[in-house]
């Protein structure tokens, strides 16, 4: 399971570089295509206040496509790192889950260990019949228990 989110995100990771590989390209290839254009110098009277903020992807020169896919790589990363991440949570819990059952398994055995059968107890009583080599008919008139119960007693 862990292989399988590997390798997606890796797939994802190597789609990501090679996009990125192809808009710097495409931008070099443009910044050598396009000459510099250097705007006519104003007088101060002339002159108008041009605020050159950063206008987000578009200041990158991309074409629109690439920005499209760009913005579709950024929600796919963000839908599988969400989907990882619910992922590993519920795995944690799974393994907190684990050991809560293994620990009570643990105890349980354990009790199970400790408990000692009262020597009139019927099973104890079949046994020692069934030992001394009697056979399931004539231990179920002793111990007037159907012959059913007995072989269930003696099976445990």
């Amino acid at each position: 399971m862990q292989n399988e989110n590997l390798q997606q995100l890796m797939m994802v990771a190597g789609i990501g570089l090679l996009c990125w590989m192809l808009m710097r390209g495409k931008m070099r290839g443009r910044a050598r295509l396009e000459p510099a254009v250097i705007p006519p110098l104003k007088h101060n009277s002339n002159a108008k206040l041009n605020s050159n903020g950063f206008s987000g992807t578009q200041s990158l020169g991309a074409p629109t496509e690439v920005l499209k896919w760009q913005i579709e790589l950024h929600d796919l990363g963000r839908e599988l790192k969400a989907e990882l991440d619910s992922k590993l949570i519920a795995v944690r819990s799974l393994a907190t889950n684990y050991d809560l059952a293994a620990r009570r398994l643990s105890d349980l055995i354990r009790m199970a260990e400790d408990v000692r059968l009262d020597p009139a107890s019927p099973i104890v009583e079949a046994r020692r019949l069934a030992s001394l080599g009697w056979d399931s008919a004539k231990i179920a008139k002793v111990l007037a228990l159907s012959e059913s119960d007995v072989m269930q007693l003696l099976s445990q």
